[in-house]
């Protein structure tokens, strides 16, 4: 009988710490949500800035020219970057055609990202693009290719920043972002560190 009313004393001590136990975790605070995401802020980035800075250097100039079907730029950060959208202007008579947009590490000789994307001819638009992770002193190269010219291989020409008197010098820096060199080619003549072409690369 002892055994029995011990046995039932201790089932008893057993539901009353359940019990305790369930009613301490139902008043425990739930987890804190998880941070919201960085925005994706598509003014004043770090190259629209450096772009500024050169346009602004003498015998500099801001023009839309230059007919290859590649235009390019090798860039590096300073510091691990997220790329979150691209911003570019198309030409107006190839406003609906997609233009191709890679970008490359150098360093491990990977290609990073690869989207085909339409733009405004009215203005600089931006896409947004699934994120791609940039480590900092990594070599890139940042790519808009158009092969879909139609019948007038002028409609590859595209916004660029050039020194009227030769090459721009580089490297040319902002902020975060570290320009090296450019390149223009393909179906054109090849120009090597001529411009810098306006291929805006958005970080969160």
């Amino acid at each position: 009988m002892k055994t029995l009313k011990n046995t039932l004393a201790q089932i008893k001590k057993i539901g009353i710490a359940l019990a305790l136990g369930l009613a301490i975790t139902s008043c425990s605070p739930p987890p804190p949500p998880p941070p919201p995401p960085l925005p994706c802020v598509t003014t004043g980035t770090d190259f629209q800035q450096l772009y500024s800075t050169v346009t602004a250097l003498p015998g500099h100039s801001n023009v839309v020219t230059y007919d290859s079907e590649v235009h390019s730029y090798t860039f590096h950060l300073f510091t691990t970057k997220t790329v979150c959208s691209i911003g570019y202007q198309s030409q107006p008579a190839i406003a609906a055609t997609p233009y191709l947009i890679e970008i490359y590490d150098n360093t491990t000789s990977t290609l990073v990202y690869s989207g085909s994307h339409v733009f405004s001819s009215a203005s600089t638009s931006y896409v947004t693009i699934p994120s791609v992770t940039l480590v900092a002193g990594d070599s890139y190269t940042i790519k808009r290719i158009q092969t879909n010219w139609g019948t007038n291989i002028g409609n590859t020409i595209g916004r660029l920043v050039r020194n009227n008197s030769g090459n721009v010098a580089f490297p040319q820096v902002y902020g975060n972002m570290k320009i090296t060199g450019s390149s223009f080619y393909q179906n054109a003549g090849t120009q090597t560190n001529w411009a810098i072409p306006f291929i805006d690369i958005v970080f969160q």
